[in-house]
């Protein structure tokens, strides 16, 4: 048998959270399936009802996903980072997407096309239990939102809030301390955060004169994970 020549694409995609748990055999599979696409920023990738099952992996830039559950007001519920894979859940339930996604910054991605990967899950049923480590995930990162936002101390709940958008909140490896930059402004940063816009900027104030965050015009960075991470622990 003749092996799949992976793309430069492929052989670059960062390997991380449940992918990274996955075997390498589930991972080449599933990686020889993928087709390169691009999007600009603001595009629309899909949209919460539509039929599609094609599975969408990040090799750069960022994604913000809404559910389809979210009120009017929730322009942005999350952010998905180079690494991380979305659309899963129509191929293991076999129904409409559950959330849309939209490109916030421009983004390549890798698009596993869904009649594809069922095929490849007919030939290797055992492969449906590693998919499904992405639901688990999912699942994990939904509890995780809801228990941010029960944290009373407003200063804690906005770095807890910004460290999981930023793909920080539970962090490990070379990766996990390093500055990030969230592509976001602050009236959706402090809408995410629960918090009002006059208190947002007042925690973001006090972060940004200890050197932990930089504001920009549509933008903020996380200068300190490790520190942040302990605000948001101990407030």
């Amino acid at each position: 048998m003749s092996k799949v020549r992976e793309s430069s694409a492929q052989a670059g995609f960062p390997i991380r959270g449940w992918f990274a748990e996955s075997p390498p055999d589930f991972r080449h599979d599933f990686l020889a399936l993928a087709r390169e696409k691009s999007y600009a920023a603001g595009n629309v990738i899909f949209q919460a009802g539509e039929v599609g099952q094609d599975v969408f992996g990040i090799y750069s830039g960022v994604v913000t996903l809404q559910s389809r559950l979210s009120h009017p007001d929730a322009v942005l519920l999350h952010m998905v980072w180079p690494g991380e894979w979305f659309g899963t859940w129509s191929v293991l339930l076999g129904k409409g997407r559950r959330m849309s996604a939209i490109a916030r910054t421009d983004v390549s991605l890798l698009r596993i096309p869904g009649d594809d990967l069922r095929a490849l899950l007919r030939r290797r049923p055992q492969w449906h239990a590693e998919l499904a480590r992405d639901a688990v995930w999912g699942t994990d990162v939904a509890m995780q939102i809801a228990a941010d936002l029960l944290i009373h101390n407003a200063s804690a709940r906005c770095a807890a809030v910004l460290l999981r958008l930023a793909g920080r909140r539970w962090a490990s490896g070379p990766d996990a301390e390093l500055p990030v930059e969230i592509p976001a402004s602050q009236n959706e940063l402090a809408m995410l955060c629960n918090v009002s816009r006059n208190t947002f900027s007042r925690v973001v104030k006090d972060l940004s004169s200890r050197g932990l965050l930089t504001l920009d015009y549509r933008s903020l960075t996380l200068n300190d994970p490790a520190r942040l991470r302990d605000i948001a622990n101990t407030g």
